[in-house]
């Protein structure tokens, strides 16, 4: 269904000049959530270009009727904290300020927030500070709970 839903936006997202960061159908509370994630392909995304591709694509998704449930449809910016939701976002986000959940805690660390700076086959290195020592954690992709961009103060 997600396959279908991209393949019919994909175009109108471009012509509004950016691209599609993320595609999501989720329930929350009860409730199911079609989440289109954009971003400009230069510059910032304000909130018409946000109103105009929503319009655009609520209409197409009326038109291609694969979802057959009721479901909310949000178009927005992922964030400046945007969650990482697989290995090549990972990759393409060396040398960022991450915040990270472990499945299994790392030298005693199960949560942290530091600088991802390498990844080499599917092992990720961090690089944080604690109490103004540095640190430094190795672990496997598959140990990794959630990421995401963050900011740092």
């Amino acid at each position: 269904m997600l396959e279908k839903i991209k393949e019919a936006i994909l175009p109108i997202i471009a012509a509004h000049d950016c691209y599609l960061d993320d595609l999501v159908y989720e329930q929350e509370k009860g409730e199911m959530y079609l989440r289109v994630f954009i971003e400009k392909n230069e510059g910032l995304l304000d909130m018409d270009t946000c109103v105009a591709v929503s319009e655009a694509v609520s209409e197409k998704l009326d038109e291609i009727d694969v979802i057959k449930d009721e479901y909310y449809l949000e178009v927005s910016s992922p964030g400046i904290e945007k969650p990482l939701r697989d290995f090549n976002a990972v990759m393409n986000n060396v040398g960022e300020y991450v915040h990270v959940e472990l499945k299994e805690a790392v030298k005693g660390f199960d949560t942290f927030e530091g600088t991802l700076v390498n990844v080499e086959d599917q092992v990720l290195t961090f690089q944080f500070f604690v109490k103004g020592a540095k640190k430094k954690i190795m672990t496997d992709y598959d140990n990794i709970e959630f990421i995401r961009l963050a900011v740092k103060f």
